[in-house]
């Protein structure tokens, strides 16, 4: 059973080239925007240090060499990233990579 709210962000997508890039980043943030996904900056920065925050990226301009970013849904939990390595070219990929624990979604989802 799917969830209704991240559902249709929860598919595996290889990025190839940088328009691939720029739809998918602005789909997510969008996704961001309008609350169906949450944005990780913790996970985000602990993986790849002094990376640019990911709501602050300009998707038609110069990125960084290697980005790392980490979501998850509110709803049910399912956690997505977006990892993309710029420099050599070699595309990126976005998709699920698990779940939160209950205990943590329902401590992240408190008032």
């Amino acid at each position: 059973m799917g969830c209704g709210s991240c559902d249709p962000y929860d598919t595996e997508v290889l990025i190839h080239s940088p328009g691939q890039l720029a739809r998918i980043g602005e789909k997510i943030r969008a996704a961001v925007n309008d609350g169906v996904l949450c944005y990780n900056s913790f996970e985000s920065d602990r993986e790849l240090i002094h990376q640019p925050s990911f709501l602050t990226l300009d998707f038609s301009g110069v990125l960084p060499d290697a980005m790392r970013y980490h979501f998850h849904c509110p709803s049910c939990g399912n956690c997505y990233s977006l990892s993309v390595e710029v420099y050599h070219g070699r595309g990126g990929k976005w998709g699920c990579v698990g779940n939160l624990p209950p205990s943590i979604l329902a401590e992240r989802n408190k008032p």
